[in-house]
């Protein structure tokens, strides 16, 4: 069966409002932020108003295994920051928690 031209001519539908190197990095972070685990990492360090010890972050969050929180934590890279010991959110994370948590983002009905 052969795929309709129509649905590959850019043409057809205008220019794309974002270009391939946004699309590319809108595609990373939807991966990154599709992991329960990562989420569960972000809204931690998201209530905390200071850093926070590795320690205590393992103790509020479900994993106990400490190379599989290690793994995620690698993940969340450009979004959480480690110094000293303590993760906290960067600005960029703190942006995003914002936009995912924010009421009106998952409820159609209330644009």
């Amino acid at each position: 069966m052969a795929i309709p031209t129509w649905l590959s001519d850019s043409e057809a539908f205008g220019p794309s409002s974002l270009s391939d190197t946004e699309i590319a990095a809108v595609s990373e972070t939807l991966e990154v932020l599709s992991n329960p685990i990562r989420l569960e990492i972000l809204a931690t360090l998201h209530r905390r108003e200071n850093p926070v010890r590795y320690a205590d972050l393992r103790a509020a969050l479900s994993i106990r295994d400490n190379g599989r929180l290690n793994y995620h934590l690698r993940q969340l890279d450009g979004l959480i920051a480690r110094d000293d010991g303590r993760y906290a959110l960067t600005d960029r994370g703190q942006r995003l928690v914002q936009q995912v948590t924010a009421e009106d983002a998952w409820n159609p009905g209330s644009r």
